[in-house]
């Protein structure tokens, strides 16, 4: 069985929780006034929002709050009486519809390859250029005769591109470009940001119309670009600590928690809910096992004073103890 892509979604997250608040507090009109500025900011927001009370609705629980705002001005809204769900009772409520919903087989991202939950795919390209893709990680390939591109949709993958002086390797990730002739290096893409490291060899990563964030990188260097303010931090790394997932180890150094808690959603078949933006914020370096999700989050948490709590094996919900 497949898990769906949007575990490992912030936006479908925040979704979820603004659901479990609006059926906490159904007449907080101040509550009401922040889940409107949040849907209206972005066309991603009011989709997973769609998606999330098409799920609750569907297995029958309590009207979603704002139904109105999903299914269109056209139709009239539903009338069933909306009642208090308390947190506990939601939370237990999604997780069932969560289960079936993952057992339906929720589309994954469109992509040449993909990479299953908990698994890595090695990938052989026309050029003799291999790639390995990371767990929930996708791809396109479109290679001509004047240029070999790819393009990372989701996850992480490292390459190893085979030299051609005559077709540059170009690899886009979220809006941000990598270009090589020859070389090993670790691509990863996330809704927080895009990391590039090099193992060996040279690249250059550019991003922006007008390539403001051009460097050059050269075999230990690291650069990390913002997707959200285009901030770009150089940092050195250990040529050994490079795509470090492909033998199953999570290296981190002086990330903060959410970013880290992002990288094992590609692992846990299910949702992992981190709702406490305090927590999230806080920093962590260490070696954790990929092969289990849930004792790697909890080391994680631990020196911050956070815990994990299982509902069902498909969902995690991370929190202050």
């Amino acid at each position: 069985m497949t898990a769906p892509e949007h575990r490992h979604d912030p936006i479908w997250e925040q979704a979820l929780d603004w659901l479990f608040q609006l059926q906490a507090r159904p007449e907080d009109s101040a509550l009401k006034e922040a889940f409107e500025i949040w849907l209206c900011a972005d066309p991603r927001h009011a989709e997973a929002w769609r998606g999330v009370s098409l799920t609750w609705q569907a297995m029958g629980a309590v009207t979603p709050a704002h139904v109105e705002r999903w299914q269109g001005t056209a139709q009239p809204a539903l009338r069933t009486k909306r009642r208090i769900v308390r947190p506990v009772a939601a939370v237990l409520a999604l997780a069932a519809c969560l289960a079936l919903w993952l057992a339906a087989g929720a589309l994954w991202p469109e992509g040449d390859y993909r990479a299953a939950t908990g698994q890595t795919r090695q990938l052989v390209l026309a050029d003799g250029s291999t790639v390995m893709l990371e767990s929930g990680s996708a791809l396109d390939v479109a290679y001509e005769s004047g240029h070999r591109a790819v393009r990372l949709l989701s996850g992480q993958a490292f390459f190893e591109v085979a030299p051609d002086a005559h077709r540059p390797f170009n690899v886009n990730a979220g809006g941000v470009s990598v270009t090589v002739v020859g070389t090993a290096f670790d691509v990863e893409l996330t809704d927080r940001a895009v990391r590039v490291a090099v193992q060996q060899g040279q690249v250059e990563v550019s991003a922006g119309v007008e390539n403001q964030s051009a460097a050059l990188l050269s075999p230990g260097e690291a650069l990390r670009i913002d997707r959200g303010t285009g901030l770009a931090e150089r940092h050195n790394i250990g040529i050994s600590d490079i795509a470090a997932w492909r033998s199953g180890q999570l290296v981190v150094d002086g990330i903060s928690v959410g970013e880290a808690v992002d990288r094992l959603r590609r692992y846990h078949r299910g949702l992992i809910l981190l709702q406490d933006d305090a927590l999230a914020a806080q920093k962590v370096t260490g070696v954790y096992d990929l092969t289990d999700p849930a004792s790697a989050l909890a080391a994680i948490l631990r020196p911050h004073g956070g815990t994990v709590t299982q509902i069902t094996p498909y969902l995690l919900i991370l929190d202050r103890g």
